[in-house]
């Protein structure tokens, strides 16, 4: 007969097989998720980077179940685990503000020259872009603040050259619109 393990809340299975590991992974997820979603959600205030902080500690413990057998505290580690991921997602979201921030000040400096009408500007663009497609975002990034040709933009984004510059030209034409400024843009 083989030996077998013993999991959380008394779970039992026959050790290294695929089985134990999918048990024991449900085991920690019944037991943790919902404690460890609250934690996410109390660092990030959002529930779907909540959400995915929680995701990614599973799912990397799912691709490395083995790794995890060492650990002697796991619900130690799955909060430390969680806070390193919500870390993670908030320098991603500040660097994602950061850089909407610097593209809507670009844009307002050419579209405002005038430092009293500036900020107004920026706010008037930062709405203005989020209503954009993420792809004629990406366009506009690509082609107004690093000048790259739609040719190199096509090879970046791996999408044809014609489809490059429709994105282009019906993003400038939602910023013209929201800005109520068909010049220089």
């Amino acid at each position: 007969m083989y030996a077998q393990t013993t999991f959380l809340n008394g779970v039992r299975a026959m050790p290294g097989t695929h089985e134990a590991i999918e048990i024991w992974l449900r085991s920690i997820h019944d037991q943790y998720a919902a404690s460890l979603y609250r934690y996410a959600l109390a660092l990030t205030c959002r529930v779907e980077d909540a959400q995915d902080a929680v995701q990614e500690v599973f799912a990397r413990i799912s691709r490395q179940p083995k790794r995890f057998t060492e650990v002697t505290n796991i619900r130690a580690y799955l909060f430390s685990a969680t806070r390193n991921a919500a870390y993670s997602i908030l320098r991603g979201r500040r660097r994602c503000e950061a850089l909407h921030d610097a593209i809507c000040s670009d844009i307002a400096a050419v579209c405002a020259p005038d430092t009293r009408q500036m900020s107004a500007t920026i706010i008037v663009i930062r709405d203005a872009i989020a209503q954009l497609s993420i792809e004629q975002r990406e366009v506009l990034v690509l082609k107004i603040l690093d000048q790259m040709t739609f040719k190199e933009i096509a090879h970046t984004v791996k999408a044809p050259m014609n489809t490059v510059a429709g994105r282009y030209r019906y993003g400038i034409e939602k910023l013209r619109r929201a800005l109520g400024a068909v010049n220089n843009v």
